[in-house]
């Protein structure tokens, strides 16, 4: 239990805490950012759009082996396009990003704006592949209660993500071609 979890109202001033071990080296956070080796994760998305992925330099563990070298880790931002409230208490967010398997999602963040509401456990509807929970990834970590459409949230992956790995293959990609002047 944290003091912003306590007392909601202190995340206005406090960013929430975040284990650095499972961030990319070099993340700082803020009341409404993630600053990723000195990329803003909501600059990010504003100038590629959403589902989008930063690739850093792993965090070093807590105890370093003689022979340990970082390796790439990503981070993939994400944003909220539905929100459902069935009955109360739970909370349906759909993503416009695909969840990776190694998405640590006990350290889902909501960036883009400062946020006040108590912290409510989330679940993450995602089409239904036979694997893992089936249509629902629960969160872990609650998000704030307020999450509405248009949100944007990150999370760490602890491998490399390729920007495709995380977008819908629903979703069809339109092509247009131009007539070419002569």
């Amino acid at each position: 239990m944290t003091l912003t979890a306590i007392m909601p109202t202190l995340r206005a001033s406090l960013s929430d805490p975040m284990d650095p071990v499972l961030w990319p080296a070099h993340t700082v956070a803020t009341t409404d950012d993630l600053v990723v080796a000195a990329i803003s994760m909501v600059r990010l998305a504003d100038l590629t759009g959403t589902p989008s992925v930063h690739t850093a330099e792993q965090s070093p563990p807590r105890y370093r082996p003689r022979g340990w070298t970082p390796r790439d880790v990503s981070v993939a931002v994400a944003s909220v396009t539905r929100v459902r409230r069935p009955r109360t208490g739970v909370v349906l967010l759909e993503l416009d990003a695909v969840l990776p398997t190694c998405a640590v999602l006990d350290q889902v963040r909501l960036i883009g704006r400062r946020s006040t509401a108590p912290l409510a456990t989330m679940y993450v509807v995602t089409r239904c592949d036979g694997q893992a929970d089936g249509p629902f990834h629960r969160l872990p970590a609650p998000l704030p209660a307020d999450v509405r459409d248009g949100d944007l949230v990150c999370f760490p992956c602890l491998t490399t993500v390729r920007h495709r790995d995380v977008v819908s293959t629903a979703v069809p990609v339109r092509a247009e071609l131009l007539p070419v002047e002569r």
